[in-house]
């Protein structure tokens, strides 16, 4: 009975010290909003279909990254397909948008079946993950210019310049692309590395964006807004607001990941579990050090009555 007292005792301190140790950063579906999204068919092999949409984080902290979960429905609530797919950028700001792709099969591998796109009533988009991060982008990137146009072949384009006017190189930095239809709801996304990819401190570096699935999308861009992207991390960077929607502003650069998917989380999850597996262990040894004190009492006890 005491023995477990103690192992209860010893268990609910060392849970107490994980709870002191693990900071406030569980995911916060609910401080993202899903702003607007669509679908079409792929044309060039029409074996899968595309989702497109954008994410905003409405909430006071810094996201990592979203992901979203799209389910296709027939006209009875029989869902049909879906897919789940993290968002094409990372360390959201408050108030910044996020776009996201995803591709859903409309053949079942596993069942051998497909299902007819017709059928399709609607789709549901849901946010299932979007933790807080204290890590934030370089912010010596910006866009210097960008506009536009059609290429040689009459393929609509975004073409521009970034800047890098802080003191740091960058590593594989890109910029996402994010296009909007004449109501402001997105129809397609795009992403381009820079080039070169790494911009010394002062220097420039070219990209050039087309949208994924043109044909697809052909006719349905009316405008965009652009994010850069780099692997170059500052610490505890004041978040800023992102820029409008719109072609004739120059986004302010988002933020990137730490250089790992394991969310923080996880690592104060095992920290804490090798903390109870410590204080388990140092119980085990002072219990067993206990009983042997405890039979060697009453083995002395024994021998001073004979």
């Amino acid at each position: 009975m005491k023995k477990s007292a103690i192992l209860a005792f010893v268990v609910a301190i060392t849970m107490a010290l994980c709870m002191t140790l693990i900071p406030n950063v569980f995911s916060q579906p609910e401080n993202v909003r899903v702003l607007s999204y669509s679908w079409y068919i792929d044309i060039s092999s029409g074996d899968y279909l595309v989702v497109v949409g954008e994410v905003q984080n409405v909430g006071p902290n810094i996201i990592d990254y979203v992901k979203v979960t799209g389910t296709f429905y027939a006209s009875d609530g029989t869902p049909l397909a879906g897919n789940s797919v993290r968002s094409l950028t990372t360390q959201i700001l408050p108030q910044q948008k996020a776009p996201f792709y995803m591709i859903v099969p409309i053949y079942d591998s596993l069942t051998g079946s497909s299902w007819d796109p017709q059928s399709i009533d609607y789709l549901t988009i849901l946010v299932n993950y979007a933790e807080p991060t204290e890590s934030s982008q370089y912010l010596g990137l910006e866009i210097s210019s960008h506009e536009s146009s059609t290429d040689a072949y009459g393929y609509y384009m975004v073409t521009g310049v970034v800047k890098n006017t802080g003191t740091q190189s960058t590593n594989q930095a890109s910029v996402v692309a994010t296009f909007y239809n004449s109501t402001g709801s997105v129809v397609a996304v795009g992403t381009s590395y820079l080039t070169p990819s790494s911009i010394a401190p002062g220097s420039t570096a070219s990209f050039t964006i087309y949208p994924l699935d043109y044909l697809a999308v052909i006719g349905e861009i009316s405008s965009y807004s652009l994010l850069i992207q780099t692997l170059n991390t500052t610490p505890s960077a004041t978040p800023t607001p992102s820029p409008t929607a719109s072609p004739s502003l120059s986004p302010t650069p988002t933020e990137t990941g730490n250089g790992t998917d394991i969310p923080d989380t996880y690592v104060y999850t095992v920290a804490a579990v090798v903390i109870i597996c410590i204080a388990i262990g140092i119980f085990a040894i002072s219990a067993r050090a206990l009983h042997r004190k405890r039979v060697g009492g009453r083995a002395r006890a024994r021998r001073t009555l004979k």
